[in-house]
Parts: C-alpha cells; sequence; structure tokens
C-alpha cells in the first residue's frame, strides 16, 4: 500500500468511538493525528496503528483549555490535513442542583468551545485540500430538551446547527461539514453498564462501534450532511419528531430520572 499523503485529525480517540474512526481512517490510507487527553495510552494506540502502514502522530491535552486548543492548532497545521473529527466530548445525567459548576463547564468547554475553535483555527488547513471533510459528533439527545441531563442536550443541538450552517458556508470552498447523532453506545465500562441497566428499548438501538464508524464515513464522503446510524435510531428520530414537544419531555425526563435514582 503507498502511503497516505494526507491526515485525518480525531479528537478524543483514545477510546470509543474515536479510536475506532481513527482505525477506519488509516484502513482508508489516511495518516492519522491523535488527540486526547494526557495519560490515555495514546502512544500505544498510535503503535497499533502504525501498522496499518501509515503515519501517526499524537498530541495530548485537556481540550477544556484555550490556550491548549491554541497549541493543539498549532500543531496540527503543520500536516495538510483532509478530515477533521471533533469526537471529544462529555455529558452525564443528574439532578441540576447537584451538578458542581465545574460539571457544567467542562460540558460547554468541551461540547461547544472546543468544537467550535478547532474547527475555526484549521478550516484554513482544509480549505487548502482538493476536497475536504468535518465531521462533528452530536448526539440523538439533540433532537430534544431532556430534564436531568439539561445542558447535554443542548450542547449537542449547539453541535447540530453548527455543522448544518458551517456546512452551508463553506460549500464553495469544496470541504463538506457532516453532523453524527449516535445511539447508545458502549464506549467505556461505565458507559456500558449504564446502557446495560436500562430498557430493552435502548439496548436494542445499542450498534456496535465498527458498524457505526464503518457506515458514518461512508457516509460522510459521500457527503451526507446529517448522519443517524441504525434502523432504531431512525424510528426514534421520527417518533420524537412526531410526538408534541412537551410530551416528547415528560418522556424522556422520566426515563432518565429513573436511571438516576436507580443508582442513589
Amino acid at each position: 500500500m503507498d502511503k497516505a499523503l494526507n491526515h485525518a485529525l480525531i479528537t478524543g480517540a483514545s477510546e470509543g468511538l474515536g479510536k475506532i474512526l481513527a482505525i477506519d481512517l488509516a484502513k482508508r490510507n489516511y495518516n492519522i493525528l491523535l488527540v486526547a487527553l494526557p495519560n490515555e495510552n495514546l502512544d500505544i494506540l498510535a503503535a497499533q496503528i502504525k501498522s496499518l502502514n501509515v503515519e501517526v502522530e499524537f498530541f495530548e491535552t485537556d481540550l477544556t483549555k484555550k490556550d491548549n486548543l491554541l497549541k493543539l492548532a498549532d500543531w496540527a497545521n503543520k500536516f495538510p490535513i483532509e478530515v477533521l473529527i471533533n469526537n471529544a466530548g462529555c455529558g452525564g445525567s443528574k439532578y441540576i442542583n447537584e451538578a458542581s459548576v465545574d460539571y457544567i463547564e467542562n460540558i460547554i468547554l468541551l461540547n461547544v468551545r472546543a468544537t467550535s475553535l478547532i474547527t475555526k483555527l484549521l478550516i484554513p488547513n482544509l480549505t487548502q485540500r482538493t476536497k475536504s471533510y468535518i465531521l462533528n459528533i452530536s448526539s440523538m439527545a439533540a433532537f430534544s430538551p431532556i430534564g436531568y441531563k439539561t445542558v447535554y442536550p443542548a450542547s449537542k443541538k449547539f453541535i447540530d446547527f453548527f455543522s448544518l450552517g458551517l456546512n452551508e458556508e463553506l460549500k464553495s470552498n469544496n470541504v463538506t461539514v457532516s453532523v453524527l447523532y449516535p445511539g447508545p453506545m458502549k464506549t467505556n465500562p461505565n458507559v456500558s453498564k449504564r446502557i446495560e441497566e436500562q430498557s430493552k428499548f435502548v439496548n436494542a438501538g445499542v450498534i456496535d462501534l465498527e458498524n457505526v464508524a464503518r457506515i458514518s464515513l461512508n457516509k460522510l464522503f459521500s457527503g451526507k450532511t446529517r448522519i443517524i446510524v441504525g434502523k432504531l435510531n431512525k424510528l426514534s428520530r421520527i417518533i420524537l419528531a412526531i410526538l408534541p414537544l412537551n410530551r416528547r419531555v415528560k418522556i424522556l425526563s422520566k426515563a432518565v430520572k429513573k436511571e438516576i435514582d436507580a443508582t442513589k
């Protein structure tokens, strides 16, 4: 296999969907730029991906710090980037009066600010390619407000609107911006345990990460701007669109409250 010429940068690449997306892109002959928090074993993942005959570099940093975003962009812009995947994100379920200020702030800084600024700072690089792609990771939670999550679905709705607006703006620059709305995914042991404790309906919607990554990238490269993977997730989207807003919020919030109370 010939060495790849252009690079794909993936944030939140140490585990879960980010890791699988990085491996899939390497198999598609992209050189890989991995970004994640320090002490997340990126060196081990980089060595694994190098065995696929591509170049791999990694950058360890906390994306909730503005100075770190600027340093990341300075580093990343040394490489010819064709694909940017803003996968890093955080969330959770808490009563708002039990959530700390830091907990709320981290969701906003990582899901909203980091996604926005990394994208803005890398656009000049991306537009130098003949064709380039941005994939932003939203969530099925973007399709409704949800009590006991509050800030998280709002942050994912931001990613939805940000991506769709940016796609329109960058069309003339040959940049496709797509947004992925994953349903429940077993990205790590803690998340897997939470999912398994939920309803049979929720568990029926779980899709393995390899399939999510493969389908998402296929749709990204084909120019699909809004990506929902899995029949049950697509059905859920239709049901949510049909339900009146107040009914939708009540049903989803009740399910999340039940999950929180079960862990107390």
